[in-house]
């Protein structure tokens, strides 16, 4: 029976991941910062209670990865396939953002991230055997105002990914970088976009439910794993983002892609 670990599975994105392996027969060990989450997810997904872990752990932390790889020994649960979803954005002028924030944001998104893939993607390359997928986002294509840092922090985990994808290709492990667009989550109330006071278009877009659907994200990413795919290009705007992308200079887009 296949070993899954999703982090960032208590909701959104990775709860649809965790629903998704679930109904495959994989066990699947869902990771979250939020314990309520956790127990809401045991309650719901109760149909597979006996393939179904919860592990509250703080994935900001500096030493995440080093213990979620300990606690996978500890309890003989090392994945066959990891699913990096864990990461949250902040929004607003960068230099007016709290500092400690941005600097946990930049622990889960780009450290903690990079830190399993490397720990667990070398236990899989010796088994020459395994898969991974990192989600990425059509924000690290097109640097956006009042989203600097977290732009940034997909650019890296879109090439850091891409590059993993071909080094561990030779050894029988798959990995996938899911960019979707805006999706409906909790992204907005984590970042403060949905608590921000001044015009914005984004903050408009998840007020008004028009973002992508987590469980269309979820399954585009999923079947892009299975087929061995090194991208999943999923939900809404990612198209003219990867075109955008393409054609236009990075130091235009930001003043095309506003948050005005």
């Amino acid at each position: 029976m296949k070993k899954v670990i999703v982090t960032g599975a208590g909701s959104g994105i990775g709860k649809e991941f965790t629903k998704l392996f679930l109904e495959d027969g994989s066990r699947v060990l869902a990771v979250s910062l939020v314990q309520d989450e956790l127990d809401l997810l045991a309650d719901e997904f109760a149909f597979s209670a006996p393939r179904l872990e919860t592990l509250q752990m703080d994935l900001s932390k500096a030493d995440a990865a080093q213990q979620l790889l300990q606690w996978t020994r500890d309890d003989d649960w090392f994945p066959d396939t990891l699913i990096n979803n864990a990461g949250f954005a902040c929004f607003g002028d960068a230099v007016d953002l709290s500092p400690e924030r941005v600097t946990n944001m930049l622990e889960l998104n780009i450290t903690t991230l990079t830190m399993t893939s490397m720990l667990f993607g070398r236990e899989m390359k010796e088994r020459r055997r395994g898969a991974i997928l990192n989600v990425g986002s059509t924000a690290g294509m097109v640097p956006s105002t009042r989203m600097a840092s977290y732009c940034a922090s997909k650019s890296y985990v879109n090439t850091f990914t891409y590059a993993l994808a071909a080094e561990l290709k030779p050894f029988g492990v798959t990995v996938t970088c899911l960019t979707p667009g805006a999706t409906q989550t909790k992204f907005a109330q984590a970042g403060g976009i949905d608590t921000f006071s001044q015009k914005s278009l984004l903050h408009n877009m998840f007020e008004k439910n028009k973002a992508g659907s987590p469980a269309e994200v979820a399954r585009g990413g999923y079947d892009a794993l299975a087929a061995g795919k090194t991208q999943a290009l999923v939900g809404k705007g990612s198209k003219l983002a990867a075109l955008l992308s393409r054609t236009v200079s990075q130091r235009r887009l930001p003043a095309l892609i506003k948050n005005p």
